[in-house]
């Protein structure tokens, strides 16, 4: 029976864990869906371009060779910018022809992205230079530094994103301009300038994700995003699209409920149980935990 129960709260802890990663990539999906009002199928390409650019900074044999909490940093700021990059060519030309041009685009831009990625890299698997350490356990339930650290830093995140969305100018001018973009303007909103930096931070957010579940399911190709972004759309529909929080609660529920799965069902079918729940909110509650609107 004690064992039982040790492998149920391990089973959690796991969840906790990567809900907390899934976390990080759904607020930033659900932050450029609040400003542009289309789902971005794009999103998942920042997360792998987030592990392959962290994978060269911290040294790939050409001369870079940073340590691996810098080029974190760097990718991030990297994928950011890219992403501002990405809005300005590809989808604000599009901005006012509704969202299904900016849909079917997003997924052509999301096939340039992964293809251009795989013809420079190739299809091997990577790693990121992560120490291997043993597990910490209390009573025989435990984890390792490393994962304990991907939680430390999801959640720190988190707490970030909500200073910046309620004590922050720009997280009250993204709700304005969230809430109705032409009021915004009237009252002397830069809204263009406002859509850009959410697109700084959403596609940032992408890449740290795209980081943090690299470190914690190493080795990686140039397909974990577009494999990834299921999840994290399963989460923002959960927890409600548009809805910051709700993208958060929704993390954490795909995060145990995949790791319950894989412990008590069959690890074969992770992305299976995470393709259910989405289906379920679609079918039974599509405007999710929190409701829709950020």
């Amino acid at each position: 029976m004690a064992g039982v129960i040790t492998q149920f709260i391990q089973t959690l802890i796991y969840g906790l864990i990567e809900g907390s990663v899934i976390s990080v990539g759904a607020v930033g999906l659900t932050l450029s869906y609040g400003v542009t009002r289309f789902i971005n199928f794009a999103y998942g390409e920042f997360l792998t371009y987030g592990a392959y650019i962290t994978l060269f900074l911290s040294g790939t044999g050409i001369g870079i060779s940073l340590s691996l909490p810098v080029s974190v940093v760097g990718a991030v700021l990297l994928v950011g910018v890219f992403g501002v990059i990405i809005s300005r060519v590809f989808f604000e030309p599009l901005s006012t022809r509704g969202p299904i041009p900016l849909l079917i685009t997003s997924i052509g831009v999301a096939f340039i992205l992964r293809y251009s990625l795989t013809a420079a890299v190739g299809v091997s698997a990577r790693q990121l230079p992560v120490p291997l350490m043993r597990p910490v356990e209390f009573f025989g339930v435990g984890t390792t530094p490393i994962r304990a650290t991907v939680f430390v830093v999801a959640i720190a995140t988190m707490l970030l994103i909500h200073i910046l969305l309620k004590y922050t100018m720009l997280g009250k001018t993204m709700r304005a301009t969230s809430g109705n973009r032409n009021l915004a303007e009237i009252a002397g909103i830069d809204t263009k300038g406002v859509i850009r930096r959410t697109w700084f931070i959403s596609a940032g957010a992408g890449a740290l994700a795209g980081v943090l579940y690299a470190i914690l399911f190493a080795p990686f190709r140039p397909t974990i995003g577009f494999e990834y972004l299921i999840v994290i759309f399963a989460a923002t529909l959960l927890g409600g699209i548009g809805r910051p929080y709700g993208a958060m609660l929704g993390a954490i529920v795909v995060g145990i409920a995949m790791s319950l799965g894989t412990t008590y069902l069959s690890a074969e079918y992770t992305m299976a149980y995470a393709f259910a729940i989405l289906v379920g909110v679609l079918l039974f509650n599509p405007t999710g935990i929190a409701g829709s609107e950020i």
